[in-house]
């Protein structure tokens, strides 16, 4: 029986192929692999130091069509791109559309995954874990609008203590920042002494991003650990000079490229990514939108008014 599938995206026209189940799916050929690597390299010009290879092929449901995981190396660490072939691999799309699949519960079965690994190991968090909206944030430390971004996160009712989100951070410092892995090692090296250290840091780096610069902020980072109430200084000073958390900080920012985020601030409610948000209000929508169709959330959720904290610049820079 012909199972409908559509390939989408990658300036390629959608293409509806039918595929009669139960045949023998063809299987990679020989040299295969490294042909599809050197067409994707070449069609995006991705540079030969990248070393761009294929990883892995797996196939796609029961109707021929293949998983192609293809793995570089950048400018922000190794990163993945994944792209669909069609049966006999000559035709590649940046998606593949099971028509007899539901939409809406595709995108909850994505939204699930997503989740699952954005809440795998070590991160700071603030609010409760049974809360029934989480957002996720990637940010950087000298990103003038992860600042921005994080003052709308200060004043936004659902985050406040005893509210119905819950916040989680995740570092994703841009190689064109200069300073911005220094700092995400400091926080981090903070967090490991305890999460209220790693968010007394986190509030003092976005307050002093303008007076930052890569010659000073290893000594300003080292003044910022001193007004923290209980944190070792000693303990954090040794932290950072044999960058013992820059581990964790790499790790976030590889879950970050696998999970698409190409930009900072980067904002995931319950998996799914939200672009777009220029404000105050605009931040609440979208956190009051994680509270799902049945009402998980009570009335403060509900209400999308907030006088006096709409910021007209947008937030995000894409």
């Amino acid at each position: 029986m012909a199972r409908g599938v559509v390939l989408a995206g990658l300036a390629l026209a959608p293409v509806c192929i039918g595929f009669a189940g139960g045949e023998a799916c063809p299987g990679t050929q020989p040299g295969e692999a490294a042909r599809l690597a050197a067409y994707v390299a070449k069609k995006y010009h991705v540079p030969p130091e990248a070393g761009l290879r294929v990883e892995r092929v797996e196939p796609v449901g029961d109707a021929c069509y293949h998983k192609v995981t293809f793995r570089g190396d950048g400018a922000l660490g190794a990163y993945q791109l994944i792209l669909y072939a069609s049966p006999d691999f000559r035709f590649l799309s940046s998606d593949v559309l099971d028509t007899r699949r539901d939409p809406w519960e595709e995108e909850q079965e994505a939204a699930r995954k997503a989740m699952a690994e954005l809440l795998e190991g070590e991160y700071a968090a603030r609010g409760s874990v049974d809360a029934p909206v989480t957002v996720v944030v990637f940010s950087d430390f000298q990103c003038p609008y992860c600042k921005r971004l994080e003052g709308l996160l200060e004043v936004e009712p659902m985050l406040k203590p005893g509210g119905e989100a819950r916040l989680v951070f995740r570092h994703m410092p841009l190689a064109q920042h200069d300073w911005a892995m220094r700092a995400a090692e400091a926080a981090a090296c903070a967090g490991f002494q305890s999460v209220g250290a790693f968010w007394a840091m986190h509030d003092a780096l976005f307050a002093g991003q303008e007076g930052l610069t890569a010659g000073n902020v290893d000594g300003k980072v080292r003044e910022m650990a001193a007004r923290i109430p209980g944190l070792d200084v000693a303990t954090f000073g040794v932290c950072m000079e044999r960058q013992m958390s820059l581990g964790a900080v790499i790790r976030d920012r590889e879950l970050g490229t696998r999970l698409g985020v190409t930009g900072t601030p980067a904002v995931f409610v319950n998996g799914r990514q939200v672009d777009g948000i220029r404000d105050a209000a605009g931040l609440h929508a979208a956190l009051a939108g994680g509270c799902g169709a049945a009402g998980r959330c009570g009335g403060l959720a509900r209400s999308l008014v907030i006088g006096g904290m709409e910021n007209a610049d947008p937030v995000a820079a894409r």
